[in-house]
């Protein structure tokens, strides 16, 4: 994924505690700049060394120019990491892998973790086809599986909802409609009730 929503930082930021990280669809390098910057977010007393990789060779390029990263690489997921990182980061990622290599992608992803891996997803079936990017046209960015809060569950993750709301529920459109001005006051809420988020964060330590 190129980017991804900022309501996603102040859960993110405090989890990601460990001196060597992976971005996994490293993107823009939001994560990579994010960390340079708000590494005591995390408990870190400097910035932790963050290698990224990306499908999509212009993301590779965009991030290559960056100083937060220490290495920047192609690489199409799910497909074998060499090398072993404390975190692993995998924000909007996963919806783009196929539905039948879930399994094998969060395998990969956990064999590379010493300490913990997070991802985030949408917490609805968001299909879409790739789409225009400030890099060009990136197929990868493509939705191709939804993946539950559930198949997290099973896995030993801990689940924390994030961005109100879920647009799959009926109550969350009639507060988007009618009460829209509700929106930013209701915002922790998925965290409390991760049904009622746009995202989920997942997180496990090994």
């Amino acid at each position: 994924m190129s980017s991804s929503p900022s309501y996603l930082d102040p859960i993110i930021l405090p989890l990601v505690n460990g001196e060597t990280v992976l971005d996994v669809g490293c993107g823009y390098g939001r994560w990579g700049s994010l960390l340079e910057t708000n590494f005591f977010e995390s408990g870190l007393k400097k910035p932790p060394q963050i290698d990224g990789l990306d499908a999509f060779q212009p993301n590779v390029d965009f991030c290559s120019r960056k100083s937060c990263y220490s290495r920047v690489w192609q690489q199409v997921m799910p497909s074998p990491l060499k090398g072993k990182w404390d975190i692993v980061l995998a924000c909007e990622i996963i919806e783009h892998v196929d539905q039948r290599q879930l399994d094998e992608l969060m395998d990969i992803l956990e064999g590379a973790a010493k300490k913990r891996v997070i991802l985030t997803t949408p917490n609805w079936p968001y299909y879409r086809d790739g789409g225009e990017t400030l890099v060009g046209w990136n197929d990868y960015e493509a939705h191709l599986s939804y993946v539950s809060r559930d198949y997290f569950k099973k896995r030993g993750y801990k689940v924390i909802g994030a961005g109100f709301g879920n647009p799959k529920l009926r109550i969350v459109g009639l507060i988007k409609r009618f009460a829209d001005f509700l929106t930013p006051a209701l915002e922790s809420l998925p965290r409390l009730l991760p049904f009622l988020g746009e995202s989920i964060v997942v997180y496990k330590d090994m």
